[in-house]
């Protein structure tokens, strides 16, 4: 008899182990999905930032439309950002506007301390008159490259992603913010 009960003993010792056993992992693996207890928003999140830096993705980018690339001739202004191997910077803002030329002289020395970026980026500021007309080389469209990046650009610097097809609206207000953004993406 006395077998009986060391075996038994046994038996409820091996099943307390394994009972605190699986209590340890599903409290210990942040990354276990116990039904019963769902992911929180802040892990939600940290699970998309996770992801999207997996996938080289940048949530606030935009594609840019399929028939800006349609109507996009060569021969057109800046038709080059398109096709480019490397990441664009571009600025439209107005030439005399003694803020925009503060903001960029700011922006182009902080740059300049990086020579890195150099091969991560072209980079085109474009000073404008007060008006500027565009012309699209395809007849009877306004959905051109350079149409496209006024309308998109000339409040905020934007890097576009040719590989990607993305554009990335970049506030110029601050240039260090702006310098931190472009220095952060370079590998997108």
């Amino acid at each position: 008899m006395q077998k009986k009960n060391s075996n038994h003993g046994f038996a409820k010792f091996l099943a307390l182990l394994i009972v605190i056993a699986f209590i340890y992992v599903t409290n210990s693996n942040h990354d276990t999905k116990v039904p019963d207890r769902p992911l929180t928003a802040d892990q939600k999140k940290e699970l998309q930032k996770k992801k999207d830096k997996k996938e080289g993705r940048v949530r606030s980018a935009q594609s840019i439309p399929e028939s800006v690339y349609k109507n996009t001739l060569p021969n057109d202004k800046f038709a080059n950002i398109l096709t480019s191997h490397r990441k664009v910077i571009y600025y439209a803002y107005l030439g005399d506007c003694s803020e925009a030329n503060v903001f960029l002289d700011d922006l182009e020395k902080l740059m300049k301390t990086y020579p890195e970026l150099g091969s991560y980026y072209f980079y085109y500021p474009d000073p404008q008159e007060r008006t500027t007309t565009v012309y699209c080389n395809k007849v009877g469209t306004t959905e051109c490259i350079y149409n496209y990046l006024l309308q998109n650009c000339s409040n905020n610097m934007c890097i576009i992603n040719p590989d990607k097809k993305q554009i990335l609206k970049i506030s110029s207000q601050n240039f260090r913010q702006a310098f931190d953004k472009i220095y952060t993406y370079r590998k997108w």
